[in-house]
C-alpha cells in the first residue's frame, strides 16, 4: 500500500476571547477589536499594524459565528438569501493587503442600512487571515513511492461587527451561581451572567471586590471583553483572582464599555467563610 504523508493548512482563529489589541497575537495588532454601528452610524475604520520584521499579506472575509455559554464560538452557515445580514449591509475595503514590516493599513467599513430594517441586533465576524508564504505543495516524483505535502500555516484573527437598529430598553442582566475554585494554585471565581429580559447584547468587563471581616474592600480580579450575545440566555465566566478570599464578602460588578460606557449591567454581593 502506498503511504501518504499529509500536512494540513491550519487556521487559528482567536475569536472566543476577543483579546485587547496588544494581546491579539505577536504578529498583528488590530484597533479596535469590536465595531458597533448604532442608529446614526454609517462608517468605521479598522487599523492593522504589522509588528513583525517581515512583510505579511492579510486577507479579509466575513464569517458567521455563534457564541456558546463557555464564551467560545461555533461556526454557522452564511445565509446568502438574507438581505439583512451584516455581510450584505456592510461593505469593506480593501479585501487583501500587503503590509511592510512595522507598517500599518486602514480597512474602511461602510454601512448601507436598509430603510425598513427591523429593530434588532445583527452580527457577523470579520476574519483577518495572514497568508502563509508558501502554499500547500504536492511533491510529485515519478520514482518515489511516497506522496508528501509541504505544510503552510495561515494565522487568523476575527472581530465582531454589529449593526443595531433601534434600542433595547428592556435589556436586563443579572449575576448568579458564584463559585470559588482553585485552578491549579490560583483562585478563580466562576459565575453566570444571565439575560433576564431583552434581545440585544451586553458588553463590558467584570470586576471582583473582596471585603474581609477585618479589613478594607479591595479589588482582587478583573475579566475584560465579556459579551452576552442575543443567542445566549446565560454565559459562564471564570474570573482569575489575585488573592484567595477566606472570609467576609465578595462583590461582583459587570460594567459596560465602549458604546455602553457608564452602564452598570449587574451587581451581586455574597458572603464567604464563617
Amino acid at each position: 500500500m502506498r503511504k501518504m504523508k499529509t500536512a494540513f493548512i491550519v487556521i487559528l482563529l482567536l475569536t472566543g476571547l476577543l483579546l485587547p489589541v496588544t494581546e491579539v497575537l505577536a504578529d498583528l495588532t488590530i484597533t479596535p477589536t469590536r465595531i458597533v454601528f448604532l442608529d446614526r452610524g454609517r462608517s468605521a475604520i479598522i487599523e492593522l499594524l504589522n509588528i513583525t520584521d517581515r512583510t505579511n499579506v492579510y486577507r479579509m472575509n466575513w464569517m458567521e459565528m455563534k457564541a456558546t455559554e463557555s464564551g467560545r464560538y461555533e461556526m454557522a452557515p452564511i445565509d446568502d438569501k438574507n438581505p439583512n445580514s451584516v455581510g450584505k449591509m456592510v461593505i469593506f475595503s480593501p479585501r487583501q493587503v500587503t503590509i511592510e514590516p512595522h507598517g500599518h493599513q486602514v480597512i474602511r467599513l461602510s454601512l448601507r442600512r436598509p430603510a425598513d430594517l427591523p429593530t434588532g441586533e445583527y452580527r457577523a465576524h470579520l476574519s483577518i487571515t495572514r497568508l502563509a508564504k508558501n502554499a500547500l505543495r504536492r511533491k510529485q516524483d515519478p520514482n518515489a513511492k511516497d506522496i508528501s505535502m509541504a505544510l503552510s500555516v495561515n494565522l487568523g484573527f476575527s472581530i465582531p461587527v454589529i449593526v443595531r437598529s433601534g434600542k433595547d430598553r428592556d435589556l436586563k442582566i443579572s449575576l448568579s451561581s458564584p463559585e470559588l475554585k482553585m485552578k491549579g494554585t490560583k483562585p478563580t471565581l466562576n459565575m453566570d451572567i444571565n439575560r433576564d429580559a431583552g434581545k440585544f447584547s451586553s458588553y463590558g468587563l467584570v470586576e471582583v471586590y473582596w471585603k474581609p471581616n477585618k479589613g478594607k474592600e479591595q479589588k482582587i480580579g478583573t475579566l475584560n471583553n465579556i459579551a452576552l450575545y442575543p443567542e445566549l440566555q446565560k454565559r459562564r465566566v471564570n474570573i482569575p483572582l489575585d488573592q484567595n478570599p477566606t472570609d467576609g464578602k465578595i462583590k461582583v460588578v459587570y460594567l459596560g464599555k465602549y458604546e455602553s460606557e457608564g452602564t452598570k449591567w449587574a451587581e451581586k454581593t455574597f458572603p464567604i467563610g464563617k
